[in-house]
């Protein structure tokens, strides 16, 4: 069974700029065909990896049980790992929390965060 929680990592900037009628379309939307998401287990190492070099991300807490659009678990080549992806626009009303996500003083991203694999 997979996760009834998937978590997507962004700026504030990206989420308020790509929103519109009630629709999150980020870049990798038109550039993958997909929006890149995470496991709660995925995220710390997403976001550093991601993100390094930023001293805040936003976190979209998504409920998958009311997204509008197809979510897949895809195995990532470089990592072997599963990984959410979905593949539409996500709809802003299966967004159930945005968490600012402010980077440790040596630049990482410490975040724990767990749900079921």
């Amino acid at each position: 069974m997979y996760d009834d929680l998937v978590f997507h990592i962004t700026t504030k900037e990206e989420f308020n700029n790509q929103k519109r009628n009630n629709k999150y379309y980020p870049e990798s939307l038109t550039s993958k065909g997909f929006i890149h998401c995470s496991k709660g287990s995925q995220i710390e190492r997403t976001a550093n990896h991601h993100f390094a070099g930023r001293q805040e991300v936003l976190l979209l807490v998504i409920d998958v049980s009311t997204l509008c659009s197809d979510i897949k678990y895809e195995v990532d080549e470089e990592t072997g790992e599963k990984f959410p992806h979905i593949y539409g626009p996500l709809n802003t009303d299966a967004i159930m929390d945005k968490l600012n996500i402010f980077a440790e003083s040596d630049g990482t991203f410490n975040i724990a965060f767990s749900s079921k694999s």
